[in-house]
């Protein structure tokens, strides 16, 4: 099986520590740079070594709580810019909020076989696992489990753990041979159709009613709650002169970061800003600058609490570098109080070129404009602490790579406080 090197040091670490594990699941994708969730099954006794062993590789254990049955872990790899993220199982439970419980995880991980340096379930543990996570979790077998499913069909049976499970729960008229007969058959409808019916005749068999359930629904909703502010999005300012490649790194950052990204354009011109200057009225359209600059943020917040990344596009920071124009004292004090509008993002980056490269990208303004204004920009890190300066000199895929990994340090950073 062909593994990322970050995937071999972490597997290494597991067997000399003495985890017990196994690979649930290899996504498609594993070792290319699009990554793919890595789904492991766990003995829930190794949990905090697990913890101790990925934070020293360098993993983020993302916020959620220790007592979680699936806690998550992610790592970008900057030599390779994949993203490697870990799905750690410590029970072996499907359906609705995992309330379909199996008990079968410490005979299932005392079964597991090797594959190379990866520990993986026995066949007919792995061809049940797959399918009840495909029915019970999915409501549909994708057609990328189907041809696994029957290349593991041919050695799966009904009196190994997960097969003694269904012996159990499978309603009047359905049998663990039937889903068998049906995979053989292909008859992938069938098991489909068949899904709701298990997960019914489950939750009767082992009395799962609806106040375990929402009980079990409530914890989720209250650690949400709880971890909120951990699971805020990042906020990244990106400055430069026109030419410096702003929006080209912004769009960039919105394609391949592990997280959904939102752009939201914080410029001192744009938008219903060139309307207001129409009033004509000076306190009016301050006030109605500040409305506007303040509504742009607040729109930001939301996609941060939702966790998202916001990518601001320009920032009121640009208030802070000369104006092209003469300026009379009025629009001074204007653009004075613009650039003190809103709070700071957690992360500014200045986009660093010379003069001569910039207008060579874009044609606006002067060489020695565009060089003079970049030194302004430089000079903003001696009044805002968490700026950056990037060399956007390089090959594009290099500064890409060099953004993402700063954002992330910064979301390492802020976990590591919690």
């Amino acid at each position: 099986m062909r593994l990322h090197p970050v995937l071999e040091a972490v597997f290494h670490a597991f067997d000399k520590a003495g985890v017990r594990w196994c690979l649930l699941r290899a996504p498609f994708d594993l070792g290319t740079p699009a990554g793919g969730d890595v789904d492991l099954l766990v003995d829930r006794t190794d949990v905090d070594n697990v913890y101790r062993i990925l934070k020293l590789l360098d993993f983020m254990a993302l916020p959620v709580s220790r007592s979680s049955i699936h806690p998550h872990f992610l790592h970008y790899h900057l030599p390779t810019e994949n993203w490697i993220w870990l799905d750690i199982a410590t029970e072996l439970s499907f359906g609705p909020h995992y309330v379909l419980q199996t008990q079968a995880e410490k005979a299932c991980l005392a079964r597991c076989q090797r594959d190379d340096t990866v520990a993986v379930l026995a066949p007919d543990d792995a061809f049940w696992a797959l399918l009840l996570h495909c029915m019970l979790d999915k409501g549909a077998i994708a057609k990328r489990h189907r041809a696994r499913l029957q290349e593991l069909v041919v050695e799966a049976h009904t009196d190994g753990p997960l097969g003694r499970v269904l012996h159990s729960v499978c309603p009047a008229g359905w049998t663990p041979e039937h889903m068998i007969e049906c995979v053989v058959r292909s008859d992938w409808d069938a098991l489909e159709h068949f899904a709701p019916s298990l997960t019914l005749s489950w939750m009767r068999r082992h009395a799962i009613g609806i106040l375990q359930r929402f009980v079990r629904r409530g914890w989720w909703v209250l650690d949400d709650l709880l971890h909120v502010w951990q699971r805020r999005g990042l906020s990244v300012a990106l400055l430069g002169p026109d030419g410096a490649g702003k929006s080209t790194l912004a769009a960039a950052i919105q394609h391949s970061f592990i997280f959904p990204v939102r752009l939201v354009y914080m410029g001192l011109t744009g938008g219903l800003l060139r309307y207001i200057a129409w009033l004509h009225i000076p306190g009016l359209v301050m006030l109605c600058r500040l409305l506007v600059f303040w509504g742009r943020y607040l729109r930001a917040q939301y996609h941060q609490v939702r966790g998202r990344v916001v990518v601001f596009d320009r920032y009121i920071y640009d208030a802070m570098v000369p104006h092209p124009e003469r300026l009379n004292w009025l629009r001074r004090l204007s653009r004075k109080v613009d650039g003190h509008t809103c709070p700071g993002p957690d992360l500014v980056l200045v986009l660093d070129a010379p003069g001569d490269v910039m207008y060579g990208r874009k044609g606006e303004y002067t060489p020695a404009q565009l060089e003079d204004w970049r030194h302004h920009f430089l000079a903003l890190q001696h009044h805002i602490p968490q700026l950056e300066i990037v060399d956007t000199t390089r090959a594009k895929e290099v500064v890409h790579a060099d953004v993402i990994n700063r954002i992330w340090q910064r979301y390492t950073a802020r976990w590591n406080k919690f």
